[in-house]
């Protein structure tokens, strides 16, 4: 039985689940709990920080 998304496993170093954050997402923030690995192309950036971050 193999899981998706494996910790640890390929290119992104395992960072979370290595799921990864649409464009435009939110990618981080105070009590922010999902996924902080930006989509190919895009990068985590304080909108408002240190309340928000946005991929873009």
């Amino acid at each position: 039985q193999t899981a998706t998304g494996t910790p640890g496993g390929g290119g992104g170093g395992g960072v979370g689940d290595g799921c990864t954050v649409d464009k435009y997402a939110q990618c981080g923030g105070q009590g922010y709990t999902g996924c902080t690995v930006c989509a190919s192309g895009s990068t985590c950036k304080d909108v408002s920080p240190p309340y928000y971050s946005q991929c873009s």
